[in-house]
């Protein structure tokens, strides 16, 4: 007897780490952290807008560089009350083409391909943030599937736990207390079961909606909640993330954006051009040709084209004042980031050199001296639960740690505010 008891009870706990990590089996989908972020980035709607920006953008640059359509026009004049066109006494036959000032064209192409940039560097941010939501939402998943994991092994253990305190009752060697409160303790477990298993449902719904699948589709996760130390020197880190930053670039090109916005603005004092032939016959002459050219005048410059300079430049201060005022709060983010994961993984550390070993102690202990008659059940399953909960909190921390390396990955890529 003495020998079963401890054994159910060390198996309990070794159990719940075991269980802790092992993705559920009754699945069929089988679904790996590579492959929930590739369905991601293929199918999520917010990639696929990204993607259509782009397309939107080189049809925007196409429509920069438009010319003017040139104007055919036939005139009759002189013509009887009739309205006899082939008796008229003069036809007109003209065509004419605008041309706009030179370098007008090749500015809204310049802006045109500085916005196509911005939606190739949207891109890049979106997929990154992206990326680190599927891993937030698949390390959750594997959090709560570790709980149900060991929920469901705490409670097969401690049902064959309940039946061992019922045959000590039976023989005298333990009392009927001892027995109900084995029986509200797997009540309890049931409950948690419960509250595990909604708290799954709606983190796998999660995860569906990131990877555009069906709310109800079932995951069967392959991966698992683990520890990878990350070697890295803060301050080389930060200057990586924040080199390589979607949002930095994207704070960069829309200064660059307004600058040529600027520019384009200010050839609104320039000219416009319009140059046309012209034939002409009267009565019974030949054809007499004609070239016309028109420029058009300027003159009231300080309307529109003083305020689209005014409200070009404005805004090109006010793009280089929010350029430098992201790149400090990328690099806050950044800094931050680093932070949450040196204080996780100091947690997970924590875990692995004392606390489980010392949980594992302690339960050993609580074991013994329940076999010498020491403490009663109540006392056993309060250390017990105590042995639980420190098994619950290093998953925790190995969840913790996880995200904040994803989150760390994309700390760089803040909404920009262009």
């Amino acid at each position: 007897m003495r020998f079963t008891l401890e054994r159910l009870v060390v198996k309990a706990g070794l159990l719940f780490l075991l269980g802790s990590f092992a993705a559920l089996s009754q699945t069929h989908e089988k679904l790996s952290l590579p492959d929930a972020i590739t369905l991601a980035l293929q199918n999520n709607q917010d990639v696929l807008k990204a993607e259509k920006e782009i397309d939107a953008a080189e049809g925007r640059v196409l429509q920069a560089g438009r010319i003017p359509n040139p104007e055919f026009g036939v005139a009759w004049n002189e013509s009887p009350s009739a309205f006899s066109l082939g008796a008229a006494e003069e036809r007109d036959i003209s065509l004419s083409q605008a041309l706009e000032f030179p370098t007008k064209r090749g500015g809204r192409i310049d802006v045109a391909t500085l916005d196509k940039e911005l939606a190739l560097h949207a891109l890049e941010r979106t997929k990154t943030i992206l990326t680190e939501r599927v891993k937030h939402a698949y390390h959750s998943l594997l959090f709560s599937e570790g709980i149900i994991n060991g929920i469901e092994e705490q409670l097969n253990l401690l049902k064959d736990f309940q039946q061992l305190l019922t045959a000590r009752y039976q023989s005298g060697q333990s009392n009927y207390l001892d027995v109900v409160r084995a029986r509200i303790e797997i009540t309890r477990l049931n409950n948690d079961l419960s509250d595990a298993k909604r708290e799954r449902r709606v983190r796998q719904r999660q995860l569906n909606i990131l990877m555009a699948k069906s709310p109800e589709d079932a995951l069967g996760l392959v991966d698992s909640l683990s520890y990878s130390p990350i070697v890295f020197r803060d301050d080389s880190l930060l200057d990586f993330l924040a080199r390589r930053s979607a949002t930095i670039k994207i704070a960069e090109l829309v200064a660059s954006r307004q600058e040529k916005s600027l520019s384009l603005a200010k050839t609104t004092y320039l000219p416009d051009f319009e140059i046309g032939l012209a034939s002409q016959r009267r009565g019974d002459a030949r054809n007499l040709w004609g070239l016309e050219f028109k420029m058009s005048l300027p003159l009231w410059f300080w309307q529109e084209p003083k305020g689209l300079v005014q409200e070009a430049s404005a805004l090109a201060d006010m793009a280089s004042v929010n350029q430098s005022a992201l790149a400090r709060r990328v690099r806050s983010s950044i800094l931050n980031a680093i932070e949450l994961v040196r204080v996780a993984e100091s947690q997970v550390r924590t875990f692995d050199a004392s606390l489980v070993m010392d949980a594992q102690d302690i339960l050993s202990t609580a074991i013994s001296q329940y076999q010498r008659n020491q403490i009663d059940v109540l006392n056993l399953i309060d250390v017990y639960r105590t042995y639980r909960a420190t098994s619950v909190e290093y998953l925790r921390a190995l969840h913790n740690y996880n995200v904040a390396v994803a989150e760390l990955e994309a700390a760089a890529e803040l909404p920009s505010e262009d």
